[in-house]
């Protein structure tokens, strides 16, 4: 009976207490590397990844999303520089 449910939880993405697993990379890269400057870097990625996980988007998802803003409607060609083609979503 409990083999049936073991996938279920498989999308989830994993935590440790309240912060994303991913903030473990910033403070790992502090940990090897024990400097103020560092420790700023470790604790701002990973207050920007608490705030991306509150919006319930993957850090993935908010980078791609964030991309398309910056693009805008009209992206160039590569043929003419003067030619504008509208941006298509698949």
């Amino acid at each position: 009976m409990t083999n049936e449910v073991l996938w279920r939880d498989t999308g989830i993405p994993p935590k440790i207490f309240i912060l994303d697993a991913r903030a473990v990379f910033p403070l790992a890269l502090w940990l090897f590397h024990w400097s103020w400057w560092t420790a700023g870097i470790a604790l701002a990625c990973m207050v920007v990844l608490f705030l991306v996980q509150r919006t319930g988007m993957s850090p993935l998802a908010c980078f791609r999303a964030l991309r398309v803003a910056l693009m805008g409607k009209r992206r160039e060609t590569r043929s003419n520089e003067f030619q504008w083609r509208r941006r298509c979503r698949w």
